[in-house]
């Protein structure tokens, strides 16, 4: 399985050159069907926003450390992992729609238990943990599902300012959420979190029910004859590129999943008001990635995936390190937070674009799943680990490590001539 070339000799130069033009903006926003697409996301991941902040501070709040907050950061990163093997269930339906009406009521159901479970006083760390299991396993289904949309709904010129809308609407979405969520576990306690995601996800589903995401030509194989397709890219010389990633992804996994499970100490360690400041720093770190898409989706870098997956880690390892020199300064770290976002999120959005981009809508998301396993395997390893670490290592030293480690995967992705050339 090879991805489609760079350009084709046979179209006129003029149109070759349309494709990496910038903008755009005003023909995306006329897309009916990719608006819709945008606000079940957006409902989706507001509800998920607000859900999270309650979750995640709740876990913390239980024990007063850091082990059950990672704890519920590695059943959602170790599911997630699993997602390769939901891929071939959205890739063999028709309409990817049918994917997204089956897995918001799944999610709903889990977080009405845990809502009902806190307002009866019922709450455990087992039930928190198995509800975060159901909603992280509907997630897998929904995230491949967002990984195919973008290619069935907009021509390939657009990908990158496609997801340049969805950073922006995913910023607002995750802003709104968190305040949002703040705001009802400061008023109203991690219950109130439980249950917004529930009517949140309700409406997801009503948003969701005029929207098409049809493909032609889905694979009609078995699933795991389907499954075993999915891997074809790996293989051989064409593979080259999918197996450095492959590398690439092994050890960054490891590393960038832990800035957003260290904020969580960082609001209790470094402040005297936890709820508020995790709020707010969470929310500096989405509004960071999110405005830094937006420049980066409107240049189209189509021919800069590979530096940009060189340069994005290293900067967020160094003001990562950046964040130990500064505890005391809450702005400074928001700002620094903003950064290490921007970053993180910049290389995630050329990554699997540059999937989206080079191959079919009938393959990608098994290609997106089947790489994000090798992501997803490292990161569950790492908020287990450090969650653990941190009951005898100083919060300071796991920020040094993080960057360190986040500094070095830049190192690595230039030693991997594969990941510095990628275009597409």
């Amino acid at each position: 399985m090879e991805p489609e070339p760079l350009v084709n000799p046979s179209r006129p130069a003029v149109a070759v050159e349309l494709e990496y033009q910038h903008g755009g903006w005003g023909e995306l926003l006329r897309n009916r069907k990719f608006l819709l697409l945008q606000a079940s996301g957006a409902l989706a991941g507001a509800g998920y926003a607000v859900y999270s902040v309650a979750v995640v501070f709740l876990a913390y709040g239980i024990t007063g450390n850091l082990l059950i907050a990672g704890a519920v950061f590695f059943i959602e990163t170790g599911v997630y992992t699993m997602t390769f093997l939901a891929a071939p269930i959205v890739d063999r339906a028709r309409d990817k729609r049918s994917i997204l009406l089956a897995c918001y009521p799944f999610q709903a159901i889990a977080a009405g238990v845990l809502a009902y479970a806190l307002r009866t006083g019922n709450a455990s760390v087992p039930l928190l943990l198995g509800v975060s299991f159901v909603v992280a396993l509907g997630w897998d289904f929904v995230w491949a599902a967002f990984m195919v949309a973008p290619p069935i709904l907009v021509p390939k010129r657009q990908l990158y300012i496609a997801d340049s809308v969805n950073n922006i609407v995913g910023a607002g979405t995750q802003i709104g959420g968190y305040a949002g969520g703040g705001a009802l576990l400061y008023f109203i306690g991690p219950v109130g979190g439980a249950t917004a995601y529930v009517v949140i996800l309700l409406a997801a589903i009503v948003v969701t029910l005029p929207l098409s995401l049809r493909v032609d030509n889905p694979p009609t194989t078995r699933f795991w004859e389907t499954f075993r397709h999915g891997w074809d890219a790996f293989r051989g010389e064409a593979g080259r590129t999918f197996r450095a990633l492959a590398v690439m992804e092994t050890y960054l996994g490891f590393f960038t999943t832990l800035p957003a499970l260290l904020i969580t100490a960082v609001a209790y360690q470094w402040f005297a008001n936890p709820a508020g400041a995790y709020g707010a720093l969470i929310t500096a770190y989405a509004l960071g990635g999110s405005l830094t898409g937006i420049v980066v989706g409107h240049y189209n870098p189509r021919r800069a995936v590979g530096l940009i997956l060189v340069l994005c880690p290293t900067i967020a390892g160094i003001f990562t390190l950046a964040l130990v020199a500064f505890p005391s300064s809450g702005w400074l770290i928001g700002a620094l937070l903003a950064v290490v976002g921007a970053a993180l999120t910049v290389r995630f959005t050329a990554k699997y674009t540059w999937v989206q981009g080079s191959y079919p809508p009938e393959v990608v998301g098994r290609l997106s799943s089947n790489l994000y396993l090798f992501t997803g395997a490292t990161a569950s390893i790492a908020v287990l680990l450090i969650g653990t670490l941190s009951l005898e290592v100083s919060l300071a030293n796991l920020l040094l490590l993080t960057g360190i480690g986040l500094i070095g995967g830049g190192i690595l992705c230039v030693a991997l001539p594969a990941v510095r050339r990628m275009a597409f």
